[in-house]
């Protein structure tokens, strides 16, 4: 930005540099390669693996878990046998898997309700009686009716 003027995502996807188009044409080589790895695999194996890199004549495979990565493991000569059958994929001559997952797992959450003590539960009604807000206060005093009993162990 020579000019100090901010250039739109539209236009500079137009103007397509010879960066881009370099990184436009790996990502459809990986989308092809991925295409072929899904075709050989049974699913559901085929569901958690995609070709995520190629350096030189090394394809490197993506799974979304050790365990998925450890029956694709199994397949690697068939797979890269019928890699090679593809005539307009590069060469290759090695698949290394990589364990890449896909989403961060949600944490667990549990179902059993959570105890609120007595104090807390005056705490908050106190804080309810000193709010302005309508909503904030009923929502306050909602929370405060949910105190339990403590169990003392």
């Amino acid at each position: 930005m020579a000019n100090g003027s901010p250039k739109s995502l539209a236009n500079l996807l137009q103007q397509r540099s010879d960066h881009l188009n370099l990184l436009l044409s790996q990502v459809r080589l990986l989308r092809q390669i991925t295409a072929v790895i899904r075709n050989v695999l049974p699913e559901p194996l085929s569901l958690h693996c995609h070709a995520a890199n190629i350096n030189g004549d090394t394809i490197i495979i993506g799974c979304d878990s050790s365990t998925w990565a450890a029956k694709l493991r199994y397949q690697l000569p068939q797979v890269l046998k019928r890699l090679n059958d593809h005539r307009e994929l590069p060469v290759l001559r090695q698949i290394r898997v990589r364990v890449q997952p896909l989403d961060k797992e949600q944490p667990r959450i549990s179902n059993r309700p959570l105890a609120m003590s007595e104090h807390s539960a005056t705490l908050i009604a106190s804080v309810a009686c000193t709010t302005d807000d309508p909503e904030l206060k009923a929502a306050l005093l909602r929370l405060s009716q949910r105190a339990k009993p403590v169990k003392n162990r």
